[in-house]
């Protein structure tokens, strides 16, 4: 299906809407009022929340680990029972998210 590759949302950063490619998404990191979310270019940072940006997300690529990050399926190199690893960044695995990490990227 090459139309989910080109699926992207818009969100609002330095007073203007950014179009920001799910392909294009490394990680996603909440800090109070505030997300940032990590591209390979870029990190874009928008008052929105990460349950909104989670909600318009595909959930087949997306991978919710923890209350304040949600981690892309394709840049996740390895994993423990606490932790995903991308390239040169290890993201919690929150417990009250571990079963559902687990069950996802074993695929059961």
């Amino acid at each position: 299906m090459p139309v989910e590759k080109e699926a992207s949302i818009f969100v609002r950063s330095d007073r203007k809407m950014v179009k920001v490619r799910f392909n294009e998404i490394r990680y996603i990191e909440s800090s109070s009022d505030y997300v940032k979310i990590f591209t390979n270019q870029e990190t874009i940072v928008t008052r929105e929340t990460i349950s909104n940006i989670e909600s318009k997300s595909p959930s087949k690529d997306f991978l919710r680990t923890h209350r304040s990050y949600i981690v892309s399926m394709s840049q996740i190199n390895s994993y423990t029972n606490e932790f995903v690893e991308l390239e040169k960044k290890a993201i919690p695995i929150s417990r009250s998210y571990k079963e559902n990490v687990l069950k996802k990227l074993t695929g059961k």
